[in-house]
């Protein structure tokens, strides 16, 4: 028997030991727990016992999505695995399915669902009451200026091709710290710039598209939830700082980590289906 393997019987027989367990969840860090409690919860409420890390067929504590997908053919309803989507969604991995115990975030990760654009401007104008900033304006404008970047970055997925272009170089297509000026009439001048600087290297490289290319799912209006989560979370933290300078409104606590979305669009209530069909409810 693996190590893997042991692990995951001890897992699955945990909920014997400690019957307030309702299920034992594999995630990728410590930080993603918060996610996905509040997703589990608006489920099925009571006590989930969470891994971020555990130990690799070596011996040695590791963490991360790979970590976690080793587990993927020992799970069931009471031990199972909650992951980023990363580009795997977009890429169309074969197998992370919730009748394979896998949930996924639906967007590249859970960073993404705070900064989905109509729950964010809700937050942002319950607490800023006075203010011409529009997040719903910005981000449509954002996303569908990140698209074809993005349909790019997925179809560049073999070796030779990723180094050609990749996350690392998308991202430096994304300045993270706009100025007041770039953000009046909703940023329209920071987003012309980052629109340049897409066109600008992407034209550089003389990079190509299958005519009529396209991923099932991914439009020009969600594009930036599936963008990476970190690089999307800093900026919209940084916009919002800005905005709320002076105002007595702390815009990363009071706003934008306030609240997980549970309902309202496609990719949230794709993560609740997971989760509700895993746990049976």
């Amino acid at each position: 028997m693996s190590r893997i393997e042991d692990q995951a019987n001890y897992y699955k027989n945990l909920h014997l030991r400690d019957r307030s367990i309702i299920a034992v969840i594999h995630i990728e860090d410590e930080a993603d727990k918060e996610f996905w409690n509040v997703q589990l919860q608006n489920v099925r409420i009571g006590h989930y016992y969470f891994i971020s890390h555990s130990k690799n067929d070596n011996g040695v504590e590791t963490k991360g999505c790979e970590q976690c997908l080793k587990y993927r053919q020992y799970t069931n309803r009471q031990f199972f695995i909650c992951i980023d989507s990363d580009l795997r969604l977009l890429c169309q991995e074969d197998g992370l399915t919730s009748e394979n115990y896998i949930a996924q975030t639906y967007a590249y990760s859970w960073e993404n669902h705070l900064c989905e654009a109509e729950h964010l401007q809700l937050r942002f104008s319950q607490k800023l009451k006075e203010t011409d900033f529009n997040f719903v304006k910005f981000l449509s404008a954002f996303s569908r200026i990140v698209y074809k970047p993005l349909l790019y970055l997925v179809y560049y997925q073999t070796p030779e091709l990723n180094s050609l272009w990749n996350i690392k170089i998308f991202n430096k297509c994304i300045p993270l710290q706009p100025s007041q000026k770039d953000l009046a009439d909703n940023g329209t001048l920071y987003l012309q710039k980052i629109k340049q600087l897409f066109d600008t290297t992407l034209s550089s490289l003389s990079l190509y598209l299958p005519d009529n290319f396209a991923i099932e799912g991914l439009t020009p209006d969600n594009a930036y939830l599936h963008i990476q989560g970190h690089q999307l979370y800093n900026l919209i933290n940084h916009i919002g700082t800005r905005i709320c300078k002076g105002e007595r409104v702390g815009f990363k606590s009071q706003i934008l980590d306030e609240k997980f979305p549970t309902s309202g669009y496609k990719e949230i209530e794709d993560v609740q289906s997971d989760l509700r069909t895993i746990l049976a409810t």
